[in-house]
């Protein structure tokens, strides 16, 4: 399609007033853009708007004064600089301030013009900012809201004393749902970057026109798409003017994929890349060009909307001379909301006249169109564009990070034929043998390649490219070529059934089927055997699930031959194993006329209770068997036995000891296996908080038990607890399961039991006397001590003796003299009583202290049971 001047009397087209129902839009929600949206604001709310006529009203070019223009021309740099805009709310002379504040709220109309910055800035890669330099509330004017768009904008202008220079812009929002001529913006301006622009009171479609009508400012003209009732998907200009098929024409505005085309209420979506580059937009890395094609291209697409370098691509028809752009439009980006359903694939465009751009949809019928807008303008996988001149573009793939293309120019189609295609087998060996000859009728005198795709029995189809490059005189002859156009190819076969073999010439245009066919390479049958038998036994002290039965490959009847078994256990998770069928079966010999050992058994573990399916498959071993065989499949249910039972009896302190414990005593036995004394585990929890596990075995003999549980074993548990510490103590107690499936452990009872401090010790340094004698001179230290926790322990007594020059030295001694006197007294037994004698051999005073040592667990400590002195 060649491009056209839709308008050449005019500058470019102006965004038209969205004016559709609701559900022209309903592929598209109320939702926006994400760096777009207008945040909220006291605007009042503003109903959708109601179907109107369509409106072709483009802008008014205002012509320099030393030279009129009929069109953009494409720019000559990519844009650069800040666009200095004047914001105007203006209260019309047939308006109230207050009706007109509430229609256009500055903070609204300033929320657009960053969010048109934001989208321009995106585009030029930050090379233009939409700068908001001035801003003027509620301008009193004489205009009216009766008169046309065009007075309304030269009045404001002349009152407000602005003129247009290079990089400027005014943009004036007055009351009313639309202009008068039912549009949603205009935009004037005399050629320059710039402009003015007229906008209506805020609503959900002001942001979207805002930016679509600051593209008009930055030289951008409409995104129109074209209209056929034939439904052409591409058309050739006619011989004066107009289109080849009558039926064709340019929709304005048809692009609803792009800003620059319809507008929808809250998004503004990529503009085209055929948009783009007329604009120099970008890093100017977006776009690949492809240039003329010449033979079959395959290019990826990156998502349009995102910000990959190379993620757009054009080519040049090589017949017609006509660019197309293909580009991937994604839900990315500026696309997020409206790249949905038919609109999310490859969109095909070229430009067009006036610095427009035209959408070539896959269906080009108005049908297509919900009034204004289509959910059918991409391309999607398997389809295929073919421009009027014959290039085939064929969507290989789509998804929301990629599209894969292809594009093949127009031209001859390769020649060829398959002269044989067989299966060839002697022994364990077989081939695929396919031989012929084909060539590029557009490169006759070179070798060109075919294309072999192999089918295998149950597979996928692979395919192999294999030169036609062999030398065949005789089809030189007949054909009237030159050059070596012969190919073979041999393919080995490892397994028996039905193959599919397709053959394609390839060609500079498209490829031709040279035929498929199917061959069958026979074999032999497939494994036979049974699994016979599953059952639950023990072995090895385990519980097992023991698989039976046998297996052979009647392409190899004597040899023992592998099956795998597939274990589902009650869970569903399944695993396998793999075992060799070759113990002795007789009874399979005779029956099956074989010879060797073709039997299996194999036990498998069972780890808990519930259903296990087990499946078996004898393996073949055979080259070209017809495939392993499944030998059956058998379930069985292990049944779970009781939790343990039990009880923690009693729980008793014991602090007249060394060690002070606490004894913890029951019962506990496994329904599941009754006779075995099982393990018990004891958890401990301190005053502090601190628990500690220990594990024993009840296996003391409880003849109560036994009767009232009618059982037989040893199944009573007596355990002492060291405890170290006063203060509360929690004993819980576990009986543990033995059984191969039990329904668990059991609590068997939890105690708290409060452990005391017992006293220190009590007694008395009665005496220190001086002993002299022969032998030496002595201290006589006498007294008695006795630890109230353990009144029958002799307790250990320590002596400190004081020297007269001040050396203290320490001796430990042990109170176990009887005292008749102490006994009767604290009405206790044993010896109590100490006499301690200690040499000594200086002059002075002495003084000696004695101490009563705990020797109970838990004693409160150490006693002084005083000091005396003594002189030498």
């Amino acid at each position: 399609m060649r491009k056209l001047n839709i308008a050449a009397t005019v500058i470019a087209a102006v965004m038209l007033a969205a004016a559709l129902p609701q559900t022209a839009v309903a592929a598209v929600p109320s939702v926006a853009v994400p760096a777009v949206a207008v945040p909220a604001v006291a605007v009042p709310a503003v109903s959708d708007p109601s179907p109107q006529g369509q409106v072709d009203d483009f802008v008014r070019p205002e012509q320099p004064a030393n030279k009129a223009r009929s069109e953009y021309t494409y720019v000559s740099a990519p844009l650069a600089g800040t666009l200095k805009t004047t914001l105007v709310t203006v209260q019309l002379a047939d308006k109230t301030a207050a009706e007109t504040d509430a229609a256009v709220p500055m903070a609204a109309a300033k929320a657009s013009l960053s969010a048109a910055n934001r989208y321009w800035a995106h585009a030029t890669a930050g090379r233009v900012d939409i700068a908001l330099s001035s801003s003027r509330l509620l301008h009193k004017s004489a205009a009216k809201s009766t008169q046309s768009p065009s007075q309304i904008v030269d009045i404001v202008s002349q009152e407000l004393g602005w003129t247009q220079s290079a990089y400027t812009a005014l943009v004036i929002f007055i009351p009313g749902a639309y202009l008068s001529n039912g549009t949603a913006g205009m935009t004037y301006s005399n050629g320059t970057t710039g402009g003015r622009i007229l906008m209506p009171q805020n609503s959900r479609l002001a942001t979207p026109v805002l930016t679509h009508e600051f593209g008009h400012a930055l030289g951008m003209d409409h995104a129109n798409s074209l209209l056929c009732g034939s439904g052409a998907m591409d058309v050739a200009s006619g011989p004066y003017a107009g289109f080849a098929d009558p039926t064709c024409s340019i929709k304005p505005y048809g692009d609803n994929l792009d800003l620059m085309g319809i507008s929808h209420w809250d998004v503004m979506p990529e503009i085209s890349a055929s948009l783009w580059e007329m604009g120099r937009f970008g890093n100017g890395n977006e776009i690949t060009n492809l240039g003329t094609v010449s033979g079959p291209r395959k290019v990826t697409l990156a998502p349009w909307a995102g910000d990959a370098a190379n993620r757009a691509v054009k080519f040049t028809d090589p017949k017609s001379g006509e660019v197309y752009y293909l580009e991937l439009r994604a839900p990315v980006g500026y696309d997020s909301v409206i790249a949905q359903a038919g609109n999310r694939g490859v969109k095909i465009t070229q430009q067009g006249g006036g610095n427009s751009s035209i959408l070539l949809p896959p269906d080009t019928r108005a049908a297509a169109f919900n009034g204004y807008y289509s959910n059918t303008q991409a391309w999607q996988a398997g389809q295929t564009f073919t421009t009027h001149a014959g290039t085939k573009v064929s969507i290989d793939s789509v998804t929301d990070t990629a599209a894969s293309v292809t594009i093949r120019p127009p031209g001859a189609p390769a020649v060829g034929y398959v002269e044989s295609m067989a299966i060839n087998r002697s022994g364990a060996k077989a081939s695929l043998d396919i031989a012929g000859w084909a060539y590029d009728t557009a490169k006759p005198s070179e070798s060109s390649t075919v294309h072999i795709y192999v089918t295998p029995p149950g597979g996928t189809a692979t395919g192999y490219a294999v030169a036609a490059n062999q030398v065949r005189a005789d089809v030189n002859k007949v054909m009237q070529v030159t050059g070596n156009h012969g190919f073979t190819r041999s393919f080995n076969l490892t397994a028996a059934g039905v193959y599919k073999v397709c053959v394609y010439a390839l060609s500079s245009a498209e490829p031709t089927d040279l035929g498929c066919k199917s061959l069958t390479l026979a074999g032999t049958p497939a494994t036979a055997g049974y699994l016979e038998s599953l059952t639950l036994t023990r072995a090895g002290g385990a519980t097992v699930l023991r698989a039976t039965g046998w297996s052979y490959d009647p392409g190899t009847p004597a040899a023992s031959i592998p099956v795998h078994l597939y274990v589902t256990d009650p869970a569903g998770k399944t695993t396998s194993q793999a075992i060799t069928a070759n113990k002795s079966r007789a009874d399979v010999n005779l029956v099956m006329s074989v010879t060797g050992s073709h039997g299996f058994t194999s036990d498998l573990p069972v780890t808990m209770s519930g259903q296990y399916k087990v499946c078996a498959y004898g393996i073949a071993v055979t080259a070209f068997s017809l495939g392993n065989s499944i030998l059956g499949c058998k379930y069985v249910t292990p049944r779970a036995t009781p939790a343990p039972a039990g009880f923690l009896e009693s729980t008793v302190v014991k602090t007249d000891a060394a060690t002070a414990t606490i004894t913890a005593t029951g019962w506990s036995l496994d329904p599941g296996t009754p006779a075995a004394s099982i393990p018990v585990h004891l958890y401990v929890t301190d005053p502090k908080g601190v628990t500690k596990s220990s594990a024993y075995t009840a296996n003391q003999s409880r003849a109560d038990v036994n009767t009232v549980m009618a059982t037989t074993g040893n199944h009573g548990y007596r355990v002492a607890l060291p405890v170290t510490t006063p203060g509360n103590y929690k004993i819980c107690a576990y009986g543990i399961a033995v059984s191969v499936f039990p329904l668990g452990n059991s609590l068997l009872g939890c105690s708290t039991v409060s452990v005391a401090a017992t006293p220190a010790p009590v007694g008395y340094l009665e005496s220190v006397k001086v002993q002299l004698g022969g032998m030496g001179s002595a201290l006589v230290a006498s007294g008695w001590s006795v630890d109230p926790g353990m009144t029958r322990a002799n307790v250990p007594i320590h002596l400190y003796v004081t020297s007269p020059d001040g050396t203290t030295k320490g001796t430990a001694y042990v109170a176990n003299r009887y005292r008749a006197d102490v006994n009767s007294v604290l009405q206790i037994s044993g010896n109590h009583g100490y006499r301690i004698v200690i040499p000594v051999t200086k002059r002075g005073v002495y003084t000696v202290c004695a101490w009563g040592l705990g020797v109970a667990g838990m004693s409160s400590g150490n006693t002084q049971l005083g000091c005396l002195k003594a002189t030498f």
